[in-house]
């Protein structure tokens, strides 16, 4: 591996908590089974340190009454020193009994076939006694514990390093492919998603709300550049008309001829306010679709809002040779804008109007969250439904000119304002056109 990839291998983020990871498993570990092995070999010398007391004071208490030297017990050596030479019993090994103090001590042959021992001398009224112990067991013992001690450790750390290595190059390979689909958005690809594997962990819950932004950017450029291309070609006529006649009244003017009429300079205002009505109702969408709206989100009762508004229209609708029937059942109340949730009642009642034939029967039904819209008008194909949200589009030739194409873009973006579900179909008996809308239940959104 190179220099330069492995200082691209060691600065991967999963590589790096892989290995604090580690640094902590193995002082942690290490310092654990130090002290396990500490305490064991304390244990063990504190009882043989217990027994080497027991067996000299034993033989203290037989020599004091006047009892032979009692048998030392097992691995051990019991002896009587009286002006330093051994008046009773006896120790395999040697050291200097005249400058040795009062304790503990232990000794060792240095050869591996030897055993070691452990002592203790103590004065006594009788003579200095030394009780000495056979520790090869001990040792062998410790022995046995440090190595595996030793194997447990490197066993446990070997396991951690290879799982931590795993689990890094899984984690990294998957943070590798959000950094990919975050590079190609970053330079332009929306069509690029990360599709990781659904694992229900935080990487692919980032994963999945960064595909889904993405999403929502692409349909949002696509938007923007039909939007920019339907603005530019609805706005060619008015503009071009505009130009007509200012050029037309302005020639005129310079040759003297006709003066500019009233009508005429009614006309040029006519194209300039529908040239600003179309901007105003873009902003206004705009406006809807950037959420700044939700701040003034309050309960609105449905019950309430439907009656009040058939109050206003009602008149609107008999005067156009039309009937509204309206009927709520189970209402109930919901978390939204009254003022564009009135907006939204408004447009679909009003293409209904503008679309439907003379005498028809428009029904506004309310059902619990559902708000449905019906006509008996020539209803929309099933294959434009979807277009008919696409700002400025207007469904067939004849109708150009009878508006913006702006309503339905409109009731769209109040219906994705408040998370709410809009579908259409086919009119009662298949004749006209339904609009219903699904809103969440009362909640704060």
């Amino acid at each position: 591996m190179s220099s330069n990839r492995f200082k691209r291998f060691l600065g991967q983020s999963s590589i790096r908590q892989a290995a604090a990871l580690l640094t902590i498993f193995g002082v942690v570990s290490t310092l654990t089974w130090s002290v396990t092995y500490w305490m064991v070999r304390n244990e063990i010398e504190r009882l043989v340190d217990a027994r080497l007391q027991t067996q000299t004071q034993s033989v203290v208490d037989a020599l004091e009454n006047g009892a032979p030297l009692p048998s030392p017990g097992f691995g051990q050596s019991v002896a009587l020193l009286k002006d330093g030479q051994i008046s009773a019993g006896n120790i395999p090994f040697t050291f200097d009994t005249e400058s040795a103090t009062e304790g503990y001590f232990e000794f060792d042959f240095g050869e591996p076939t030897e055993p070691d021992y452990r002592f203790l001398v103590k004065d006594t009224p009788v003579g200095r006694l030394i009780v000495a112990e056979n520790i090869e067991r001990q040792d062998e013992l410790f022995d046995v514990l440090a190595t595996g001690l030793k194997i447990a450790l490197l066993s446990s750390l070997s396991a951690v390093v290879l799982t931590g290595l795993l689990i890094a190059r899984r984690n990294q390979i998957r943070l590798d492919a959000i950094n990919d689909g975050l590079t190609k958005v970053a330079q332009g690809d929306l069509t690029a998603r990360i599709n990781l594997p659904d694992r229900h962990d935080d990487l692919s819950l980032m994963a999945n709300w960064t595909d889904a932004t993405t999403a929502r950017l692409q349909r949002s450029m696509e938007q923007i550049r039909v939007q920019s291309a339907n603005i530019a070609h609805d706005l060619r006529t008015p503009l071009a008309r505009l130009r007509a006649v200012i050029e037309h009244h302005h020639a005129a003017l310079l040759n003297g001829a006709t003066p500019v009429t009233p009508e005429a300079l009614e006309d040029a205002l006519a194209q300039v306010d529908r040239i600003v009505a179309t901007f105003d109702a873009l902003l206004r969408i705009s406006r809807i679709e950037s959420g700044a709206r939700r701040a003034s989100f309050a309960p609105v009762n449905l019950q309430s809002l439907v009656r009040s508004f058939e109050e206003i229209f009602e008149p609107v609708v008999s005067a156009s040779g039309q009937s509204l029937n309206v009927s709520v059942t189970h209402p109930t109340e919901i978390f939204g804008d009254e003022e564009l949730l009135l907006q939204l009642i408004a447009n679909l009642l009003q293409n209904a109007l503008r679309y439907g034939k003379t005498g028809q029967t428009i029904a506004l039904t309310v059902d619990g969250t559902r708000i449905t819209i019906a006509d008996q008008g020539p209803g929309i194909p099933a294959d434009k439904r979807q277009k008919v949200f696409d700002p400025l589009y207007q469904l067939e030739a004849h109708r150009q000119n009878e508006g913006f194409g702006l309503g339905l873009p409109l009731v769209q973006a109040i219906v994705e304002l408040h998370d709410a579900q809009l579908s259409m179909s086919d009119g009662p008996s298949g004749v006209g056109l339904s609009i219903s809308i699904k809103f969440p239940k009362l909640t704060n959104l």
